[in-house]
Formats: structure tokens, C-alpha cells, sequence
């Protein structure tokens, strides 16, 4: 069955809208969402008052913004249910949490992203400033500079080509201290980040296979850097391995 030409149209104008939320900007006033998109007044006010009698959006009446809708939240509590890899993941990262005190995240890279889609929260009053949906560059931080380390040397050139702009005094710009840095890592398994996204953060993190042997995931534990010591992070890789490997095995890898 064709699908008609406008209805496609509708489809990427409801993903254009959605994706200008973010935790950044979680709320919009009609204006700066008009100059955001490009579209005339008119016509964005006509699509987002369809979107909010579907429950995807709500116009606050107070503050006259929009918001998302509570239906995305039961939406996004669904895909959190029948995501397998976070299901299947999540009793591991609670006893990692367990075992170290410090926040365990998981992290996905997704077109040219590196995404977290699960956290693991340290009950110290200290924590990272790292939510589930964060995106991140893949070149910069332990759990995704693991991930970059095993992509393809085609999209690993890609990235460096889009650039690789400082997040934090420690981020790696230079191209070929990073490719050194990424074959160390394939190398020996593990990675190891020291105020590369955020200051006084410390970070370390392992690979996840699926049942094909292919890299789908990164298990990693952060903390603030006055938590860190050599010792410990050598420990924190032991235990990452230990996590990776119990999830593979539950994702049926051999």
C-alpha cells in the first residue's frame, strides 16, 4: 500500500516539533517556535492545537507555553517496558550500583550520538549531571568513546571530519591522539575518561555484545573526581567487565 505524499509530510512536521523540545528548552512560547521551525504563526498554531487534542502537546494556562503532552509520557514508559536491552540490563547496573556507590549508566550510540537510555542513580548527595535521553558526542567521555572505538574506520573518519570541539579542559581534539587513544581501547577492552565532559567527573566503561558478537551497548560507572583514585578505577573496569559480560550472556551472546 502507497502512503500518500501528505501524510509523510505530517509525519516528519510531527518529529520536527517534537524534536525542538528538549531538557534545555522544554517549553516554547508560539513565537520563538515559529522562528525556530520557520513556519508561519497561522499554520504552527493549527498543528499544535491538533497535537495537543491528542494529548502529544499541552499549552500551559498560566504561563501560555507549550509543553509535551502526558501521552508521550505513557508512550515513553512503553518503549522503556519493551526496550530488551534496558529490561535485561537493569538488575545488572543496580547490583554495579550496588557494589560501587557511584552512578551506572548505559549508553547506546545512535546516529553520530552517543545516547543514554538508562542510569542507575549513586545515593551520594554528589552525583553527575548525566539524565536518561542525554546525547553526548561520541568522542569525548568513557562510555562513548567506547562505543566510537568500534564502529567502522568510515564513521569514525566521518565524526572527525564533522569535528571535534572541546566539551570540557580535558577532551581529546586532536584527530590522531584520539585515534591513538581508540586503538588503546580496542586493545585492552576498556576506557577511561578524566574531566572530558564535565568538569570534576571521572568516568570508565566497558562494551556490551549482543548474541552476534557485535558491540550494542556501553555499561559505565561516573562519579565526581575526588571519589577517584587509580585503584579504584581499576577495580570499576573489573567490575564493568564483570556487568558487561553478565548482560551479554543474558542477551544470549556465548
Amino acid at each position: 500500500m502507497k502512503i500518500a505524499s501528505s501524510t509523510v509530510k505530517t509525519v516528519d512536521r510531527l518529529v520536527e516539533v517534537l524534536g525542538c523540545f528538549s531538557a534545555d528548552q522544554p517549553a516554547w512560547t508560539l513565537t520563538d517556535l515559529s522562528v525556530r521551525l520557520g513556519w508561519p504563526k497561522s499554520t504552527l498554531h493549527r498543528f499544535l492545537v491538533s497535537l495537543e487534542m491528542h494529548g502529544i502537546l499541552r499549552r500551559d494556562p498560566t504561563d501560555k507555553l507549550w509543553r509535551l503532552g502526558y501521552r508521550l509520557v505513557v508512550w515513553g514508559q512503553l518503549a522503556a517496558d519493551s526496550n530488551a536491552l534496558s529490561h535485561v540490563a537493569r538488575p545488572v547496573m543496580e547490583e554495579l550500583g550496588r557494589l560501587t556507590g557511584e552512578a551506572v549508566i548505559l549508553t547506546v550510540y545512535q546516529e553520530g550520538q552517543v545516547v543514554c537510555i538508562d542510569k542507575v542513580e549513586t545515593k551520594h548527595l554528589v552525583r553527575l549531571a548525566l539524565t536518561v535521553g542525554t546525547r553526548r558526542p561520541p568522542y569525548a567521555g568513557a562510555s562513548s568513546k567506547i562505543l566510537m572505538a568500534y564502529l567502522s574506520e568510515e564513521e569514525i573518519a566521518a565524526i572527525i571530519e564533522r569535528g571535534l570541539s572541546p566539551l570540557c579542559k580535558n577532551t581529546i581534539t586532536d584527530p590522531n591522539v584520539l585515534r591513538a587513544e581508540l586503538a588503546r581501547i580496542r586493545q585492552e577492552g576498556y576506557a577511561i575518561s578524566y574531566e572530558e565532559t564535565d568538569p570534576d567527573s571521572w568516568g570508565v566503561a566497558t562494551p556490551i555484545c549482543d548474541q552476534h558478537g557485535h558491540i550494542v551497548a556501553a555499561i559505565g560507572i561516573a562519579g565526581p573526581t575526588f571519589r577517584f583514585t587509580d585503584e579504584l578505577s581499576k577495580r570499576y573496569v573489573a567490575l564493568c567487565h564483570q556487568a558487561a559480560q553478565q548482560i551479554c550472556a543474558r542477551l544470549g551472546s556465548r
